[in-house]
Parts: C-alpha cells; sequence; structure tokens
C-alpha cells in the first residue's frame, strides 16, 4: 500500500512550444512542492 502523501492529487494537460515553456508555467502554480512534467505524442497529427 502507499502513503497518502504519495498520491496523485491530480493532473493538468498543457500545450506549450517546448520543454522550457512547460517548466515556466509549472513554476507558476500556488501550491506545489513538486512537479512531473511527461510530454504527450499527438498522434492525430498528420
Amino acid at each position: 500500500f502507499i502513503e497518502a502523501s504519495e498520491v496523485v492529487g491530480g493532473f493538468s494537460v498543457i500545450e506549450v512550444e517546448n520543454l522550457d515553456a512547460a517548466l515556466k508555467l509549472a513554476k507558476t502554480w500556488p501550491g506545489m512542492t513538486s512537479v512531473e512534467v511527461r510530454p504527450v505524442v499527438d498522434h492525430s497529427a498528420g
């Protein structure tokens, strides 16, 4: 079993130009002690 402090509280999907933009945006989120940034591939694009 996992500890209550290890439970994911939610997630957000954002669309930005690059990793630097994603990190810059994540730094503005209030109350976040840690943020995990992962890429998402859009397979529908042509």
